[in-house]
């Protein structure tokens, strides 16, 4: 079988749902990209489109590189036979490689890519996951360990042009520049100051602060593994010193330059995104979402333009965050009874329903015992998250400031809540009962009918005529 033949049965072009997941932490725009398995153009139509300054490609396959041959340039049919002074120019490698020979792709893409180059691989999940004793792909695990990182996607193909339920993963690496040159583009000019600054969400000198350090402990750590080899040589046949110098995991292992530099990458991000506190402005359930997004930029270079990157793409979506918060707010109100919605049980089919204005949690609140026998209210937190979630999105549509508004817990410690009595807490009206249930009844109208207005904005359904009442709230 002539290769041609051979690589034709690995011919999966890739749909742009999955091209957006390989690139979800990149930034292409203005970058000279690589597809070294162009095959019909796939990749190389998404990345001109979507604002790479040049993509080149090889292809092996005759006709297919005639069909990518119109879309740009190709410098070469067999990538395997690339060289890197073909592609010294380049700031990307995006591909998706035969994955029978997906290793070797991802092995060579790394040996011949110009220093400060990113390559992002598809490939099939066995070959990062399973059987490390094949010479190449402990090689590959080896990088995906000390220069970046993977993420499994799923059975993505198969539902796409040629259909497979293979599982694949994205491989993202990125090659360090060398020597003097290692830190040249961690930091940001001075003229960018006012741009960067102008987020509102951190400030200029902190994160050039954040990024100083980490590139100062990093660069110590070849002088400190210097030093601990002379103390360890000095000292070495002393009457048997026990006492020996180095780096060292929490387990006692010796650590390299490349293991350091990136746990301690990986802890810079989680300790710069933690500063940005943005659970108290977002639902758990998007929390957990910007979370995962945040484990996937750990494995990126700790420099400015990324952490900035990583705050424009969080503020930027940020309507789009509070709008699934706000659905979400509304789905956990009706989830819980039917007579929470004015559709009863069909409320998730029917066009004109609504939120009552009077609804019940279940679960929130149980008989506690505290000093000399006093039977007062203990809470149930994952409920009450659920809660604080839906004042939360309030805030969000009414403007008002979430970080003064007193928590469920807080409030009830603070107020000695009786059981069938009614307080006012934040957006509601509330009465807790010792079966557990909590009723909450909005106090102001024109919230109560802007949440379910937006709600069904969202959703495009159609709320009933609103009728203004002579106190000027909404029914």
């Amino acid at each position: 079988m002539d290769r041609q033949s051979f690589f034709n049965r690995d011919f999966y072009p890739t749909p742009d749902d999955v091209i957006v997941k390989m690139l979800c932490v990149s930034d292409i725009n203005g970058k000279i990209i690589l597809e070294p398995s162009a095959g019909q153009g796939n990749i190389v139509d998404y990345l001109k489109t979507n604002g790479a300054k040049q993509v080149v490609a090889c292809e092996l396959n005759d006709k297919l590189r005639k069909i990518v041959a119109s879309k740009c340039d190709v410098i070469g049919d067999d990538f395997m036979q690339l060289q890197a002074d073909r592609i010294s120019h380049i700031d990307m490698i995006i591909m998706n490689p035969p994955f029978s020979q997906a290793a070797e792709h991802i092995i060579h893409a790394w040996e011949i890519a110009p220093d400060g180059c990113e390559i992002i691989s598809l490939c099939n999940t066995h070959t990062i996951e399973y059987n490390r004793f094949s010479t190449n792909k402990s090689k590959v695990y080896e990088l995906i360990r000390d220069y970046g990182g993977s993420e499994n996607l799923g059975d993505v193909f198969k539902m796409a042009e040629r259909e497979t339920d293979v599982l694949v993963s994205v491989v993202r690496l990125y090659k360090p520049m060398k020597d003097n040159l290692e830190f040249s583009d961690y930091f940001t000019n001075e003229a960018d100051e006012p741009e960067m600054a102008d987020n509102g969400i951190t400030q200029y000198n902190f994160v050039r602060d954040c990024v100083n350090r980490y590139v100062a402990a990093v660069s110590k750590f070849d002088d400190v593994m210097a030093a601990s080899k002379e103390i360890n040589d000095l000292t070495n046949g002393i009457g048997g010193c026990s006492v020996k110098f180095g780096a060292h995991a929490d387990r006692g292992d010796t650590i390299t330059r490349e293991f350091f530099k990136k746990d301690l990458q990986k802890s810079a991000w989680k300790w710069i995104f933690g500063k940005f506190h943005l659970e108290k402005f977002t639902t758990a359930k998007v929390m957990d979402e910007i979370n995962k997004f945040v484990e996937l930029q750990q494995n990126v270079p700790f420099t400015m333009k990324n952490i900035y990157k990583m705050v424009e793409m969080i503020v930027a979506s940020s309507n789009n965050i509070m709008m699934q918060a706000l659905n979400d707010a509304f789905d956990t109100i009706c989830s819980f009874s039917a007579d929470n919605s004015t559709a009863g049980e069909k409320w998730r089919t029917n066009s004109n329903y609504m939120v009552n204005r009077k609804f019940i949690m279940p679960n929130i609140c149980s008989v506690g015992w505290g000093f000399k026998n006093y039977v007062g209210l203990a809470i149930n937190y994952s409920h009450v998250r659920k809660i604080e979630d839906i004042v939360k999105v309030l805030c969000f549509l009414t403007g008002a400031n979430y970080e003064k508004m007193p928590d469920l817990h807080q409030f009830i410690n603070a107020n000695h809540l009786n059981w069938g009595e009614q307080y006012h807490w934040t957006f509601f009206k509330i009465r807790c009962y010792k079966k557990g249930t909590m009723h909450f009844e909005f106090v102001n109208e024109d919230v109560w009918y802007k949440f379910n207005t937006t709600v069904a904005k969202s959703r495009g359904w159609q709320l009933p005529q609103v009728v203004r009442t002579k106190k000027g709230g909404a029914k």
